[in-house]
This record gives C-alpha cells, sequence and structure tokens, in this order.
C-alpha cells in the first residue's frame, strides 16, 4: 500500500451483516446491492468508515449514523471490499454473491492502539444535582409554576407547546409566519427564556425547537416581581416573567458536522492535517468539563462507550464544524461528549518545530450504576 494506506487506518472491525439482492434495468449492466454494517469490537457502531470495490469504479460507500452501509456492485459474483476508517485497522473481505439473506457475515474492526487516554464517566446512582436545586426552588420558592418530565410525559407530547398548554396563565398562539408566540397571564411581551441555565437574548427563539423528549424540567415565572434573582436577566427583558427549561444532561440535540469524516480524510492526503503519530507533539486537551451520563441510559443501568472526533487547528483552537462520532454503544453517549468538547481547550500539535493541525479522537468510558433503578422510572 501506498503512503495514504499506511496513515493511521488502524484498528478496525467490522460487523458486515450483508443482504443482497440482483437488480437488472433495461440496457444497462447487471448490479448487485450489498448492504451491511460496521461495529468495533467493543460492540460500536462505526460511524463514516469508508467501503470500497477493489479493482472497480464503483462509487464508495460510508456507513452512516448506526453504522449501516449500501453500495452496488457492477458484473462481478466474487467483489473483494476494503473498509477503512481513521483510528482502525483496514479490513478486506469477499462477498460471495448472491448470497442467502442469513446467517450475516459479521466481521469486526479492530481499533488501532490508542493515542489518548480514556476518560472515564461514572454514574453513582444519586440524585441528579441540577435536579435537586429545581425541586429545592420549588420546596422555599413557591412563587412560580414547577412541571417536570415524570408529570408531562404521561401525556406524550408531540411537540414544546403541548406542555407549555399545560401550565396555567400560559398562552400559546401562531404568528402568521409560524412562529410560536407565548404569553404569560395577561403580557403583552414575551417572556425571557433560560435553557440550561443560560439566558437567550438578543435573538428570536421558538420554543417548538425543544423536542419533548430532551426535556427534564419546566419552571414557569408569570411577572418580574416573581422572578428569582438568578433568573431575572437585563433590565429590558424583565417586565414580561421568566420560563426556565432543564434539559436532560448530556441529550440536547446535537447537528452533524460539516466537515465530515470524507473530508477529514482528503485533508489527512493532501498533509493539510496529521494524526497523532505523523507529528512530534501531539495535541492536547487541556481543559474539558466532564460529559454528562444520559439521564434515561443511567435510570436503566446502561454503561456503554463512545469516541469522536475532531480538528484541532494549528493555533489551539478547536474546529467546532468537524465534531463527529467515530463509534458508540449509543448514540446519547456519543452526543454527550460532543457537548463537552464545545467547551473545552487545548494546546496544538507540533510537528518540526513548528504547529499544525491535527485530528484528534477522544475515547469516553461510561460506567453504569452499581445498583439498578426501577425500569418504572423511566418513561
Amino acid at each position: 500500500m501506498g503512503k495514504t494506506a499506511g496513515r493511521a487506518w488502524r484498528g478496525l472491525g467490522l460487523v458486515a451483516a450483508l443482504a443482497v439482492a440482483s437488480l437488472r434495468a433495461p440496457g444497462q449492466s447487471p448490479s448487485t446491492r450489498v448492504a451491511g454494517s460496521a461495529i468495533s469490537v467493543a460492540g460500536e457502531k462505526v460511524v463514516g468508515a469508508q467501503i470500497r470495490v477493489i479493482g472497480s469504479a464503483n462509487m464508495a460507500a460510508v456507513t452512516t449514523d448506526d453504522g449501516t452501509f449500501e453500495l452496488f456492485v457492477l458484473n462481478d459474483t466474487l467483489p473483494r471490499l476494503v473498509v477503512r476508517r481513521i483510528g482502525f485497522r483496514p479490513e478486506t473481505l469477499t462477498v460471495h454473491l448472491p448470497q442467502m439473506p442469513s446467517p450475516a457475515l459479521e466481521v469486526r474492526m479492530t481499533r488501532a492502539v490508542q493515542m489518548v487516554r480514556p476518560v472515564v464517566v461514572s454514574a453513582s446512582g444519586e440524585q441528579n444535582t441540577v435536579l435537586a436545586s429545581i425541586r429545592e426552588r420549588e420546596r422555599t420558592g413557591g412563587n412560580g409554576y414547577f412541571a417536570f418530565r415524570e408529570q408531562f410525559m404521561k401525556t406524550n407530547p408531540a411537540s414544546f407547546s403541548d406542555i407549555l398548554r399545560r401550565i396555567p396563565g400560559v398562552h400559546i398562539a401562531r404568528t402568521m409566519r409560524g412562529f410560536t408566540e407565548v404569553r404569560l397571564r395577561e403580557n403583552k411581551c414575551a417572556p425571557i427564556y433560560w435553557i440550561d441555565g443560560q439566558p437567550l437574548l438578543g435573538i428570536p427563539f421558538d420554543p417548538e425547537m425543544i423536542p419533548p423528549h430532551t426535556v427534564e424540567a419546566v419552571e414557569v415565572y408569570s411577572s418580574a416581581s416573581l422572578v428569582p434573582p438568578r433568573f431575572q436577566g437585563p433590565p429590558y427583558a424583565q417586565g414580561c416573567g421568566a420560563i426556565v427549561i432543564w434539559t436532560r444532561q448530556g441529550e440536547r440535540p446535537i447537528h452533524p458536522p460539516k466537515i465530515g469524516a470524507d473530508s477529514i480524510m482528503r485533508l489527512l492526503d493532501a498533509q493539510r492535517l496529521f494524526v497523532a503519530n505523523e507529528v512530534d507533539t501531539p495535541a492536547k486537551i487541556t481543559s474539558m468539563q466532564e460529559p454528562d451520563f444520559p439521564d434515561s441510559l443511567r435510570a436503566i443501568g446502561v454503561g456503554g462507550s463512545a469516541v469522536i472526533e475532531f480538528i484541532v487547528e494549528a493555533d489551539g483552537k478547536l474546529n467546532k464544524e468537524s465534531i463527529g462520532v467515530v463509534s458508540a454503544t449509543h448514540s446519547k453517549f456519543s452526543d454527550a461528549v460532543r457537548l463537552a468538547v464545545l467547551d473545552a481547550t487545548f494546546s496544538p500539535a507540533v510537528k518540526a518545530q513548528r504547529p499544525v493541525a491535527q485530528v484528534y479522537q477522544l475515547p469516553v468510558t461510561f460506567t453504569a450504576p452499581q445498583k439498578r433503578p426501577d425500569l418504572n422510572e423511566q418513561n
């Protein structure tokens, strides 16, 4: 293999559950669909792995967020596939076509030697401290209305406005442009919104953007005189009350990266980006808050792991458009890590006495609670 193949494509594994169906269109060569999934030896779904047919002009396939892929093979009954992903060893396999739907062919991908020590997140099983503080405000304050997940999820809300409609004094209307407008009691202006302790100021906000299943609790204060000091905000935003939204920690919606695995591979090939074993001094995390253990998985005693990747630029800044998933046992674990990385700080990689951009892969292990909570607590 050339220089590119010799890069840190190490440690790959894959489970390819192959289902094949022959297709023929009038005037075209016969083609066969090959579908499968990529899984690491640790049982993680491998995301962004590239699958190519060796010696063929077939288009490459890339595994999706659930580790699956599909591609079409032309005029070949014994195609050889190569599967590659940064951080794994490349794997090759021969597919016999046509193939029976079962048993599924399983090829597990082996991860490369880790250059970074895994972060370990433990679920103590204790009450969430944020939720405990909300309960304390409800018990001692009495100035607002409090709605908790175990209450509003019983009604299976389809949108966040369905949660708000059940709160006394909340009035909801849709504008001509389809925007959700919320008013508290007889107020003529909008309340100030807070999400996870941060005020939303100076930007239009439609509460329908919040998926109901990600909400842990809601506090509603119908006038400025009832809002606790920590949620009052600046003077211009205090006249119409406050709606305080608390999401399930580590379960907020995450947007897909704009710089995906394919783009990172091209940057590596062009020597505009490097992996850890290609530099003299690898990039390092200088500070990062521990990822939150997803509440819904903590509640049912489920642990797991995730590996995410991102680019640390030559100036040490995180390229936020590049934060993507390498592998995960559950998407909520990878989302929790991606949220934590957003506020992390780094030192850049150094190669030939100059700072360079490096792709960084961060492994995180989530250790489940020792005592399994009652399953009835999970909605």
